[in-house]
């Protein structure tokens, strides 16, 4: 299987024209870099599109583990340009996985998303 630089994986040698292009992203990732207009609201909505319960506390930990990126410790007051390190439960957002159309397998070194049949 070859993957293109965006990370999708593709296999070259089907010529089946219906073939499925999949999204392969690393759990390694857990990291946010921050730029202009974002908020850490945003970013809790971004990593948690579906658990809005959980999002509060999401912002807290951010806030804990990232405290200089925040002016005079202000969750309101988020700066550009900072990488935010997430909790060790949250990994790089997956908001584009629909569950009602995607299927996302889980393994040791990655997810795999795939549409659904």
């Amino acid at each position: 299987m070859l993957f293109s630089a965006q990370g999708v994986a593709a296999d070259s040698y089907d010529s089946n024209p219906a073939s499925k292009r999949i999204e392969v992203y690393s759990l390694s990732q857990n990291y946010w870099d921050t730029q202009y207009g974002d908020t850490l609201s945003g970013i809790a909505q971004h990593l948690l599109p579906n658990n809005p319960r959980k999002r509060a506390a999401l912002q807290q930990d951010i806030l804990h583990l990232n405290p200089d990126a925040f002016v005079g410790g202000d969750p309101a007051m988020l700066l550009a340009g900072k990488r935010l390190w997430l909790p060790g439960y949250m990994k790089q957002a997956d908001s584009s996985a629909d569950p009602s159309t995607t299927i996302v397998e889980t393994y040791s070194w990655g997810n795999i998303k795939r549409q659904r049949k």
